[in-house]
Formats: structure tokens, C-alpha cells, sequence
């Protein structure tokens, strides 16, 4: 069985140290995304997998809520579980690697090494491992596919594991594996799966309807398959990019400085961003609309309202994840609740009463999925194809994505 390994040879701790102890950078970089992107890009650039975590820590300022927990007067073990609890809840990584960044960032601030790994985090790789020690590793991760499969896209390549993203589109998945490769099945057509031979270190996918995106630990967003709105014409210098989205014709991303820049279909004002849009953490693009999360927790929708699908319900706030299908929306708040808004035929609106500490959620179609805290997923909105019947057997889910028809999680093996 392949098992992960995070910085066997002690590589990032290294670097993580140079740039920590660099007097014009210090601990706070470690709450710059932009600044750890271009860093870790020139001094990490065969390590992409660590990169793309580290860069991700940086977003959610990972080392701040750390630096909390310690401030708070907690020991060491309970900051560091917390934290990587938290970290887990909101990103979608595997255990190991929330576990691995959480002692990386102690140790960069000045936490004894050995204390983190014999008191705090055994999973973690003390430095200077190698794969001779004996070190025993996490459980690599493989997908569980369901629903409609007239294109092939319920059915996962055959030995594909460590998959760390997953994204579901109207005719074709997606999966990121641990060393930055992007997997691709289901329909072909306009070479929807055709990834590009060379791309490399990606570290977030995106499936539109007849396009798909690929976000890079740089911080560069690679596109391909069909282009007839421009949706795969990534915009010239888009760089430092956190956060990406394909809808069923356009494409969003998040730059580096908070600014959404879209290109692609333009028929319902999806790529019109309001100009007086705040700092954003997070897009999500549906069929003909757009939804934004801002830095301060709201969510703000333009393009197609048909139904409803960009009147964000009022006083919603503290939101941290959002997704946007054909014609419905839906958030995530802080204590896990969830919130639909949008067409109500398909059922999507109808959330679950007892659905709650939910931490992430998919719904690019007609359906959604929301995976809870303890690792279990719901399902509701349209079943046609059996797209909302999740199996008994899943458990330990640590992501998920709803296509057109069909949905995909990823699990322990």
C-alpha cells in the first residue's frame, strides 16, 4: 500500500526557518499567501504538495490561530489538535497533512521539534527523516463515485489514490493526487479530459460544463477543453491566483490582492464583478450567476437571477464556504449550519433539518452535498440518476464535489 510522507528529507523545515528568521520577513509572513506563494515558489520548487498546503495555511492565516490557542494558555498537544481540527474543517486535506503543516508552522515560530513530535503530533515526520526510519504514514486517499455514468464520469481510473481535491462537472471529473497531478475522466468531448501534458503542481481543479480549470501551488491558473465564450482564455498576467471556479461557460478566479477577475460567457452579466466588491476568499460560479465570499464572511452574487439564485438572504453572515449550481446557491456559516437560496423545484433550498457541523459543500448541479465534521455526507435536491443516494459504506470523507449527475467523495482506502 502507497503511504505519504510530508518533507521526508526536511526541506521545508528548512526553508520555513530561512524565511521566518529573516528580519524583513519574520513569523508574520506566515499569514501572507501572496508573499509565502512567490517565497515558496523560488525556494521550494520541487516540493509542490507541501507549497500548496503551506499556501493554503497562509489564507486561513493558520499560524495566527495557533498563535491563539497558545495565547489563550493552552498546552501545546490542545493548540496544536485545535488547530489542525480547524485547519481540516476548512481546506481539503487529508488528515496527515493538516496534522504535518500545523507542527511545521509551531516549529517555524519556535516551538522545540522534539517536543511537537513526541508529545503533540506522533504522525508528524521529525527532521531529517527518511523512509528507512520506520516512520508509519497516513492513509492514502481514493474516491467513491455515484450517480449518472452515460459519459464514464462515475467511473474512476483503476488505481488512483492519494487524491488530496475532487471536482464534478456536467459530463467529466477531476481529481488532484498528492504530488500535484491532475486525473481526468468521463466525457471527452471538446477534450474536457485532455489535461495538459505539462501541467504540474496543481493544487485545486475546477469542472464546468464543457471546460476546466487547474489552480498551481505558483499560484497560476491552467484551463482547458472546450473555449467557444473564451472561458478557457485565461486572462494575461492572472497570477497569484488562491481560489478558482468554472461555470457552465465562465470562468472566476481570485488574484492575489483579493480582486475576482472572470472571463468567459457573458450572456447573464456572470463576468460583470460589481466594482465596489470587498476583499474575497472564495468564489463559485453556476451556471449563468456568480457568487463571491468576502474576507468579512458575506457572500455577494451577480450575473443570473431567474430564480432568485444572486438574492443572497439577508443577515447572512460568518459564511466560509460557498458553492453555485444551474440555478440555486448555498452557503456554509461558522457553527455549520447551512443556508440555500434559489430555485426551489429541484429541492436544493430544502436543506435537511437535522443537517448540521457541516464543513464543506458541493453543489454545481441540481444537488447538493454537504460532508459534517465527522467525516459523513448528505445529500439532497435532484436524484434522477441517483445522484443524491449516497452509500452506506462512506465514512472518513474528507472531500466532496456534485457534478450535473453525479457525485464523488474522497476517502480513506
Amino acid at each position: 500500500m502507497t503511504r505519504v510522507l510530508w518533507d521526508g528529507d526536511g526541506t521545508v523545515r528548512r526553508a520555513l526557518r530561512s524565511i521566518v528568521r529573516d528580519p524583513q520577513l519574520g513569523p508574520a509572513v506566515l499569514s501572507e499567501p501572496q508573499v509565502m506563494t512567490n517565497l515558496l515558489k523560488d525556494l521550494l520548487p520541487d516540493e509542490p504538495r507541501e507549497s500548496a498546503v503551506l499556501v493554503a495555511a497562509a489564507q486561513v492565516r493558520l499560524a495566527e490561530v495557533l498563535q491563539g490557542h497558545l495565547a489563550e494558555g493552552m498546552d501545546l498537544g490542545t493548540a496544536s489538535r485545535l488547530t489542525a481540527g480547524w485547519f481540516a474543517r476548512r481546506m481539503p486535506f487529508t488528515k496527515d497533512a493538516c496534522s504535518w503543516v500545523v507542527s511545521e508552522i509551531a516549529i517555524a515560530i519556535g516551538v522545540d521539534p522534539t517536543a511537537l513530535a513526541e508529545v503533540t503530533l506522533p504522525d508528524t515526520a521529525p527532521f531529517l527523516m527518511s523512509f528507512d526510519d520506520g516512520y508509519e504514514l497516513d492513509e492514502p486517499s481514493a474516491i467513491l463515485a455515484w450517480g449518472d455514468n452515460d459519459e464514464g464520469e462515475t467511473d474512476v481510473p483503476a488505481g488512483l489514490a492519494d487524491v488530496i481535491a475532487v471536482s464534478a462537472g456536467w459530463y467529466h471529473s477531476l481529481a488532484v493526487t498528492g504530488d500535484g497531478r491532475v486525473v481526468a475522466w468521463g466525457s471527452n468531448a471538446r477534450g474536457l479530459t485532455a489535461v495538459p501534458a505539462s501541467l504540474a503542481g496543481v493544487t485545486a481543479v475546477s469542472a464546468g460544463q464543457y471546460h476546466s480549470l487547474a489552480l498551481t501551488a505558483a499560484g497560476n491558473v491552467v484551463a482547458w477543453g472546450g473555449n467557444g465564450y473564451g472561458q478557457c482564455a485565461v486572462p494575461a498576467g492572472l497570477t497569484g491566483v488562491t481560489s478558482i471556479a468554472a461555470g457552465a461557460d465562465h470562468s472566476l478566479a481570485v488574484a492575489g490582492d483579493g480582486r475576482v477577475v472572470a472571463w468567459g460567457g457573458h450572456g447573464s452579466g456572470q463576468t460583470s464583478v460589481p466594482a465596489s466588491l470587498p476583499d474575497v476568499t472564495a468564489v463559485a460560479a453556476g451556471a449563468g450567476h456568480s457568487l463571491a465570499l468576502t474576507a468579512g464572511g458575506r457572500v455577494v452574487g451577480w450575473g443570473l437571477n431567474d430564480f432568485g439564485e444572486t438574492s443572497v438572504p439577508a443577515g447572512l453572515r460568518d459564511v466560509i464556504a460557498i458553492t453555485a449550481g444551474v440555478n440555486q446557491s448555498a452557503a456554509v456559516t461558522a457553527d455549520g449550519t447551512v443556508v440555500a437560496w434559489g430555485r426551489a423545484d429541484y429541492g436544493v433550498a430544502d436543506v435537511p433539518a437535522d443537517l448540521r457541523d457541516v464543513v464543506a459543500i458541493s453543489g454545481n448541479g441540481t444537488h447538493c452535498l454537504a460532508l459534517t465534521a465527522d467525516g459523513l455526507v448528505r445529500a439532497w435536491g435532484s436524484n434522477d440518476c441517483g445522484e443524491s443516494d449516497v452509500p452506506a459504506i462512506l465514512a472518513e470523507v474528507t472531500a466532496i464535489a456534485a457534478g450535473y449527475g453525479h457525485s464523488l467523495a474522497v476517502a480513506p482506502e
